[in-house]
């Protein structure tokens, strides 16, 4: 019973990396321009690029956990 619980939950983050995903293009799309100058900001700053990295793959981490369990909530 375990184990249905928790591919309930990776199913459920999957469907939330795919929704963030598909979220953060619309918004690269809209604020393209500024996308670009922010790039070209980080690949001069390489020590902002490595704490923004780190920053997001927590980010992704919490996210996926949260999210997954909200989802769980929702559906169960």
């Amino acid at each position: 019973m375990r184990q249905m619980s928790l591919l309930k939950l990776f199913i459920a983050g999957i469907i939330v990396i795919c929704i963030s995903t598909l979220g953060s293009l619309v918004i690269l799309t809209i604020l393209g321009s500024l996308a670009v100058s922010f790039v070209e900001w980080l690949e001069a700053n390489p020590l902002w690029r490595g704490a923004l990295g780190l920053v997001g793959l927590v980010l992704i981490v919490v996210l996926y956990v949260a999210f997954s369990k909200w989802v769980l909530k929702k559906v169960l």
